[in-house]
């Protein structure tokens, strides 16, 4: 077959970047035309933020936008030459993200306008570039707050960075192509249904479109390829499209003796191409899509099922934020904190608390994690506090966030829950009937997955809102109660009462890894709001919480707050500023001893690790020494010599009243004894200190 296709180009590289600052003055220059001096400007590749440093060094940094960080106005500019051989093609510019309006000008005109900060979306450029001429590309990003754009105003305990902090593509194609204005979605939708050992019905759905001037028709083959790249399945189909319209195909393929993708154990994909010929033989457009086979359900008592088994979901919350470059991230840094959370044992992660990028749900798809992702509505709907009442143009912001974020993730088989808002703390009748509007959406766009929230409130009609299953987040032992058991028994209470499954979506402490203290007392000892975060009281709260977690089978999934500490930059507390520190790491992905705790309960590979080894200096009669491991014993040795077995808790191994040498250091040692007989070791050196 000729081939025509699509053509697809990286936009990252060399572009000119300006601050428009309120404060400087810059707000009102035209960086969009052409006899702009761009000299002034700095050079930039993209993915970029602007809040790399100011959105994480704490309330002394810049006040501008409100926020101790800059929120306001960014420009970029690029020139660029576009080939004439893209002549009698549509081109397309796709932004993976921009926070949080984003205005595309090219030559001087605009061309459209991005409202939210966490989707991707494409602008038709076709009408106003040159080819063979030198192109001025503007885009103007503002990442102030808003009071219609969720997260809105001030709302969300995270740094809300600004620019075009994701990759940007040029997409060229003939006329006839798989639309590529829905949504951010790739224009094609693939749904497994009639699941069993024998076979499964792949039904493909294919948005197309004809931008010419005339009906045209086209041969639409739809391929289904395993993972070793051998056709399991085929249809071809003449489609006839109205000039200048979009048309809805369907097909649906059987495919025999599937193999299910089952979360970490076999996260086996397949691969749905489409590919659209004309009556003479050439190759207009195609598409690929990974996909995967399989089923699941959520039981109020007995808790997840994945293929029709009893699945574990535990795992943790991320935010797409990394101490290199802060929002701007690579796809290097995403695989680093993945391979991260699989090394730690999760099957399963919250993307919290919007859409995040593309790669990370393919990451997901071939680990195995299962995914909660939700859209900003976070705390509030409504600027006003007096009468709840919403902004213009908010309620139908909230329903292009939730379409965006379910077209463009549609066919990833990683993605269990849409999620709706997180701990929502306003109610009112418009409030409730727009939320109920929002989850028809989501059921609408997507009738074979779960719809949920994340509910901070357990009580009234916040236990009303409408979803098929709940998320509570609570922080006992942080914020509320340190007292042994409470968490158990204020789950049993809301099971009770609660008709739909429930999972415990956020909760966790603090950790400063810089901060040890013997036999922490929580109502006398922890600020969670300060700088007392001792690492070791963060591990202690994680080891009760999950001891209570583990007795309670109708949690259907467990998410620790959170894999890494994240930009928050109005927070300063533990040893850091500008950061929520409850990370199992830190945000230099540093691991916690909270991190080897769940470790040893989630990953079957042996390992042991000594907890506190920063604890350094300490009394010479040290009162506990901790140890996790997945073995079945762990011996103790202080400078040579036994100090016996240690007493099991489950995966926590502790010896009391430990001798260790005063003013100088003591090699403390633990030796883990696996079921074969081999040993795994680890160990530190403390100094002791007379009281």
């Amino acid at each position: 077959m000729k081939k025509a296709g699509r053509n697809i180009t990286d936009f990252d590289m060399d572009w000119k970047f300006l601050k428009m600052t309120q404060a400087g003055g810059l707000c009102d220059l035209t960086i969009e035309n052409n006899d702009f001096d761009d000299s002034i400007c700095e050079n930039v590749n993209l993915p970029h933020t602007w809040n790399t440093v100011d959105g994480a060094d704490g309330r002394g940094g810049i006040d501008e936008g409100g926020e101790h960080y800059y929120r306001g106005l960014g420009g970029y500019r690029k020139k660029y030459v576009f080939s004439s051989e893209l002549d009698g093609k549509r081109i397309f510019m796709e932004f993976e993200g921009a926070n949080t309006v984003a205005e595309l000008y090219i030559n001087g005109s605009f061309v459209g306008r991005h409202e939210g900060g966490y989707s991707a979306f494409r602008f038709d450029i076709t009408d106003f570039v040159a080819l063979d001429k030198e192109n001025l590309i503007c885009v103007k990003v503002n990442n102030a707050s808003t009071d219609y754009i969720a997260p809105i105003t001030d709302q969300g305990d995270f740094t809300k960075m600004g620019g075009l902090y994701r990759d940007i593509r040029l997409i060229a194609v003939p006329d006839v192509h798989i639309d590529l204005m829905d949504y951010g979605s790739s224009g094609v939708y693939v749904t497994p249904e009639n699941i069993s050992n024998s076979s499964a019905d792949i039904r493909v759905l294919v948005k197309l479109r004809n931008d010419c001037t005339e009906e045209k028709s086209v041969n639409v083959i739809t391929e289904i390829f395993d993972a070793d790249g051998n056709l399991v399945g085929k249809s071809v189909s003449v489609e006839y499209i109205n000039a200048g319209n979009s048309a809805d195909y369907n097909t649906s393929i059987v495919i025999q003796n599937p193999r299910l993708w089952n979360g970490i154990h076999d996260p086996y994909l397949y691969t749905a191409k489409v590919t659209l010929v004309s009556y003479d033989g050439v190759v207009l457009d195609e598409v690929t899509e990974s996909f995967g086979v399989r089923t699941y359900h959520i039981d109020p008592d007995e808790g997840f099922f994945l293929n029709g088994k009893y699945y574990d979901l535990h795992g943790v919350n991320y935010h797409h934020d990394s101490f290199e470059s802060g929002w701007a991230m690579t796809d290097e840094q995403r695989e680093r904190d993945y391979k991260m959370m699989r090394e730690l044992g999760c099957t399963a992660v919250r993307m919290a608390h919007y859409q995040h990028d593309g790669y990370e749900y393919e990451l997901c798809d071939r680990l195995g994690i299962c995914v909660w992702t939700e859209i900003g509505i976070v705390n509030k709907m409504s600027a006003d506090d007096d009468n709840l009442s919403i902004a213009d143009g908010f309620a139908d912001n909230a329903k292009q966030q939730l379409r965006e974020l379910i077209r463009r993730n549609y066919n990833h088989p990683s993605v269990m829950i849409w999620g709706i808002s997180n701990e929502l703390f306003q109610m009112s009748d418009e409030i409730f009937e727009l939320y109920a509007e929002l989850r028809e959406t989501a059921k609408y766009e997507d009738k074979s997955r779960l719809t949920s929230f994340a509910d901070a409130q357990f009580w009234g009609r916040f236990m009303e809102l409408p979803g098929d299953v709940v998320g509570y987040n609570r922080y006992f032992g942080w914020y509320i109660d340190g007292a042994d058991s409470a968490f158990g028994r204020w789950l049993d209470e809301y099971h009770g009462k609660e008709r739909r499954p429930i999972a415990v979506t956020e909760y966790g402490g603090g950790g400063a890894i810089s901060q040890h203290k013997d036999s922490v007392v929580w109502a006398e000892d922890i600020d969670c709001w300060g700088t007392r975060h001792p690492e070791n009281y963060q591990s202690a709260l994680h080891e009760d919480i999950w001891r209570q977690f583990e007795q309670r089978p109708y949690l259907w999934g467990k998410f620790v707050w959170c894999m890494f500490d994240f930009a928050s930059d109005g927070r300063e507390e533990g040893d850091t500023k500008g950061q929520n520190d409850k990370g199992l790491c830190t945000r230099e992905r540093v691991p916690k001893d909270a991190y080897y705790f769940y470790k040893s309960v989630w990953n079957d590979e042996p390992m042991v690790w000594l907890t506190e080894k920063r604890f350094a200096k300490r009394p010479s009669v040290v009162p506990q020494v901790k140890a996790y491991s997945n073995a079945e014993s762990v011996e103790l040795f202080v400078d040579g010599v036994s100090q016996g077995l240690g007493a099991k808790n489950g995966t926590v191994f502790t010896w009391e009243n430990i001798q260790i040498k005063e003013d100088s250091a003591s090699e403390i040692k633990v030796i883990a004894t696996l079921a074969d007989s081999s040993k795994l070791e680890d160990e530190a050196n403390w100094t002791g200190y007379s009281k």
